[in-house]
């Protein structure tokens, strides 16, 4: 009984593994979407008067901070400004661009790419491609980097060592 149990729950795992290949989500843009009146138009459109209401220089700040530039105004408070600066701006920047995708709002595209304007200020200041808010996270960087390269370095002769003929 065991074993006709045991055989039965393996092929039947095996078909319902089979019906898990087809795919079950079909993406589709944001911009094919038009929201009708409804608790999700009136949610999307708060979503949109909070985004707007954010100052971005506020948000920019640590950035422009690290990469020794200076802010146009200073960061928000708590997680802003507690070291984890610049974490909300990550997020602030997919806001808008999901935002401009599912309405086309101008004045979110023009946030946006002040946003990215200003970050890539701050990058091509700091002139290796890095760019962070978190206090210290330039030297961070650089030390992860290095740390990084030894490890790789120790992996690499060990694999070779092991497979020397």
């Amino acid at each position: 009984m065991k074993t006709t149990s045991f055989i039965l729950a393996l092929l039947l795992s095996a078909s319902l593994s089979k019906a898990q290949n087809v795919p079950q989500v079909s993406y589709f843009p944001l911009q094919d979407v038009k929201l009708l009146d409804s608790p999700f138009l009136q949610a999307q459109q708060t979503d949109l008067h909070y985004i707007l209401a954010l100052n971005p220089d506020r948000l920019l700040a640590p950035f422009l901070r690290e990469a020794g530039l200076t802010p146009k105004a200073p960061s928000y408070t708590n997680w802003e400004n507690t070291g984890l600066d610049g974490h909300i701006g990550g997020h602030y920047l997919s806001a808008l661009s999901m935002m401009y995708a599912a309405t086309g709002d101008t004045a979110v595209y023009n946030r946006l790419n002040y946003m990215l304007n200003e970050l890539n200020r701050a990058q091509q200041t700091v002139g290796t491609g890095f760019i962070g808010g978190t206090p210290g996270s330039l030297q961070l960087w650089k030390d992860i980097k290095i740390q990084a390269c030894m490890y790789w370095l120790i992996l690499r002769i060990s694999n070779k060592l092991m497979t020397f003929p």
